[in-house]
């Protein structure tokens, strides 16, 4: 257990808000190697993950609302943006939005660090590479069709040490005018704050020490810009924290977190995927939802 005592601090320049002081990649590196796993288990990180781990009936209604939601969303707006095929997501897992894609005509790999999700990502046929980012962009020098039309970042640049030296890499990936997809926590909302009041608890979203930087609309736009990229479409999601303000703490109650849970797939794959979408894209304006899905464009190398 990280025994270290860290602050939130913020930006002057972009508006997001980081651990101080940063994590080592030691320490990084001890918590993932012996903590992250059994806290995925328990439910304290990515409950996504842990719902599919699981399999059976739980792991097949998860894919099958991720499909209808957050995939359809990201193919949705690919066909929007008359982008090219080629993909590349960064932290991809066991390869199911990479999956998803390449059944709807768009060639995609990935490159993941856990070696057990190589191995399941590869079982299925799919091309994923299990080596560092850096090493892997080195190992290219991306020429002609060697670059990839999008890069995906699906919840990882919130756990970086270095997120600038991240999308310096993406960018010597991508075609000149490609796209990056980047979905983030919305943090330090106007509703998790209201929610935390409500509640009187500690900001329950500051996971230390994987969660290291915290974006939400504004600061995540920002830091776009900065590195080179104009922003062409942005949304939010379901606003999970407006059960917490309606007395339903699944906080601390993993039983009324399933429920909300379901409550939420309901209410999603109850409407169409447009009016989906123009909801969220309406919430993410406004700074609400419990997650960022941004695209940039790439406008200086």
């Amino acid at each position: 257990m990280i025994k270290k005592e860290y602050k939130i601090v913020q930006d002057p320049v972009c508006g997001y808000k980081k651990l101080d002081p940063i994590p080592s990649e030691d320490e990084i590196r001890d918590f993932y190697q012996k903590e992250y796993y059994d806290l995925i288990q328990k439910g304290g990180r990515f409950p996504e993950s842990r719902r599919l781990m699981g399999g059976g009936q739980v792991a097949d209604r998860e894919l099958e609302w991720l499909h209808a939601t957050l995939y359809a969303d990201i193919l949705a707006i690919l066909n929007d943006e008359q982008c090219g095929k080629k993909i590349f997501d960064v932290g991809c897992g066991t390869g199911e939005l990479i999956h998803y894609l390449s059944e709807n005509g768009f060639k995609a790999s990935g490159i993941e660090p856990s070696a057990n999700a190589v191995k399941i990502a590869r079982s299925r046929g799919l091309e994923v590479h299990d080596m560092p980012l850096e090493e892997f962009v080195s190992s290219r020098q991306p020429k002609g069709d060697d670059f990839f039309d999008v890069v995906l970042l699906m919840n990882v640049l919130e756990h970086l040490r270095k997120p600038s030296e991240l999308i310096d890499q993406i960018k010597a990936l991508l075609v000149p005018g490609g796209l990056v997809f980047i979905r983030v926590p919305n943090d330090f909302s106007e509703l998790q704050l209201a929610a935390q009041k409500r509640l009187n608890i500690s900001p329950w979203w500051v996971t230390v020490p994987d969660h290291i930087f915290y974006f939400n609309f504004d600061s995540l736009f920002a830091f776009l810009k900065r590195v080179g990229f104009e922003i062409v479409y942005s949304q939010g999601d379901f606003p999970m924290e407006i059960f917490l303000l309606m007395g339903k703490d699944y906080i601390n109650n993993p039983e009324v977190g399933h429920t909300c849970h379901q409550e939420r797939i309901s209410f999603e794959m109850s409407v169409s995927g447009e009016l989906r979408r123009r909801i969220y894209q309406s919430l993410g304006a406004q700074g609400i939802g419990r997650t960022c899905l941004v695209v940039g464009r790439l406008i200086n190398r």
